[in-house]
């Protein structure tokens, strides 16, 4: 293929040009060389891509480019030179290789030797603690048990006894022939009348409610039962929890607000 050579800018421009397309020069009177074209070259850049240098006029290609991308001359892409093939190792015959073909040199792990299974310990009893003794604390939502030996109310059929306020050495009896026996402060206004009133031993000071709580004679075991009270019942320095009756033995204590008393059966 011929070509014209500009003699500005020495770049090469196909035959029959009539302008340089590098710098615009006149080229109708440089007569067209026929010259053997070069083959292109293939360079390495400085970030390490590879390119094709065009013969004709010195563009930088990509590699595998056909024709350059500034003067249309066909390129001669150039192959890679061959991978140097590698070679397989060659196994030592003075060298007796472990199975998986591992080396002796190389270090493998001990190998432990299995053991007859030890038996477990049997886990230790876990001993729920002992509550403690805060006034605070809240009964349990279980059923009533009554007790195994039976009080005096067994062998009848109301509550018997009296609560004694020790404190001013008062005795007061539980009304005969009742099941139910409401222990509060009267308030005619309001119309309660409870069967037991401890307004007149100090029981508004005291906070005890106009309703605080009842007695419940239930299969001949007498119960205390909390009726929702502001200030709360206690049984021997634990809270009963609203509505939940719980078994009144003799000599317990019982707590309506700040006021002690002392139940007695007989």
């Amino acid at each position: 293929m011929s070509s014209i050579t500009c003699p500005s800018c020495h770049m090469a421009a196909p035959a029959g040009a009539i302008f340089c397309d590098n710098c615009g020069y006149d080229l109708r009177t440089v007569s067209a060389a026929a010259a053997p074209p070069l083959p292109p070259t293939q360079h390495v850049t400085d970030s390490g891509s590879a390119e094709i240098i065009c013969p004709n006029c010195r563009h930088s290609n990509i590699v595998g480019s056909v024709f350059c991308e500034n003067c249309g001359s066909q390129l001669t892409q150039l192959a890679p030179p061959p991978a140097k093939p590698v070679q397989p190792a060659v196994p030592d015959p003075d060298v007796t290789l472990l199975p998986g073909g591992v080396p002796p040199s190389v270090p493998q792990p001990p190998v432990v030797p299995l053991s007859p299974a030890t038996p477990l310990a049997p886990a230790p009893k876990v001993v729920p603690p002992t509550p403690p003794s805060d006034v605070d604390t809240l009964v349990s939502d279980t059923p009533v048990v009554p007790a195994p030996a039976p009080t005096a109310a067994a062998a009848a059929d109301f509550i018997p006894g009296r609560l004694v306020i020790q404190s001013l050495n008062i005795s007061i009896p539980v009304p005969s022939g009742k099941q139910i026996v409401v222990i509060g402060r009267e308030d005619p206004v309001s119309g309660i009348f409870p069967d037991i009133d401890l307004d007149p031993h100090g029981g508004h000071e005291a906070g005890v409610g106009r309703r605080h709580a009842q007695l419940v004679l239930q299969g001949g075991q007498v119960l205390l039962e909390d009726l929702d009270s502001v200030n709360g019942t206690v049984i021997n320095k634990v809270k009963l929890l609203p509505h939940k009756p719980q078994p009144l033995q003799h000599g317990d204590e019982v707590r309506f607000g700040k006021m002690v008393l002392i139940y007695m059966s007989k």
